[in-house]
């Protein structure tokens, strides 16, 4: 903004302002009767009556407060869609405590749970700044992780790390393996125990008779079992 002369700063907002405007804003610019406004306080009440009435305000208000997250909606996108209302509604006058109160009791008990134990104990323990600082630094990380992924996938160039964490990475690793070799090693042993003793047991039944009504119904189930 310059200023000319003696030209007063209000005169000046009066001036410009019709150069903000858009669409509906615009058209009810132009229809204005000439000379109906003459000064910024006119202005700014004559258009926020206009295309925020109260109304509007007080059903805008009454959706932040009822706000609920949406089946399938993540943390995220719950928090910038409540960001979002908060923008709609113009002076909407809630504090930062009213703000986390109301997305955090809108929030299922499952997405809670998760709040709670990424925010290292209950959520709304947190001071204020503490609670909107840790939802946009989670906001950040989402819209950046797809980034630093895709980066990261493309990236041709070797990494270097700490010789000694790579050695305990690369001896825990081993361990696991072993670990998994022997109880692979183990199963196989049982599978071949049960695959001798089936054999054994179909032996056995070739040499007698069949079962007929008069054998014992323990016997019978054991050998559907079997």
């Amino acid at each position: 903004m310059f200023k000319y002369g003696e030209t007063q700063s209000e005169a000046l907002k009066v001036l410009i302002f019709p150069f903000s405007l858009c669409d509906e804003a615009k058209t009810w610019f132009n229809e204005l009767n000439e000379e109906s406004i003459t000064s910024w306080e006119q202005m700014r009440k004559a258009f926020i009556n206009k295309l925020f009435p109260p109304s509007l305000f007080n059903r805008l208000l009454l959706e932040i407060r009822n706000f609920s997250q949406n089946i399938c909606e993540s943390l995220i996108d719950a928090w910038l869609r409540l960001k979002s209302m908060l923008r709609k509604c113009h002076r909407h006058s809630l504090t930062k405590g009213a703000i986390i109160q109301i997305f955090y009791h809108g929030l299922d008990e499952p997405t809670q749970a998760i709040l709670d134990v990424t925010a290292g104990g209950i959520f709304l323990y947190k001071s204020l700044n503490q609670a909107f600082q840790f939802l946009d630094d989670k906001v950040l990380f989402e819209h950046d992780w797809p980034i630093k992924s895709k980066n990261k996938h493309h990236r041709k160039s070797v990494s270097f790390t700490d010789e000694s964490d790579s050695n305990t990475d690369n001896s825990r690793f081993m361990e696991k393996l072993k670990a998994m070799d022997s109880q692979i090693i183990s199963l196989n042993e049982e599978l071949q125990d049960i695959g001798n003793k089936n054999n054994e047991l179909r032996e056995g039944n070739a040499s007698k008779n069949h079962l007929n009504n008069d054998t014992p119904m323990c016997e019978r189930h054991e050998a559907n079992y079997i």
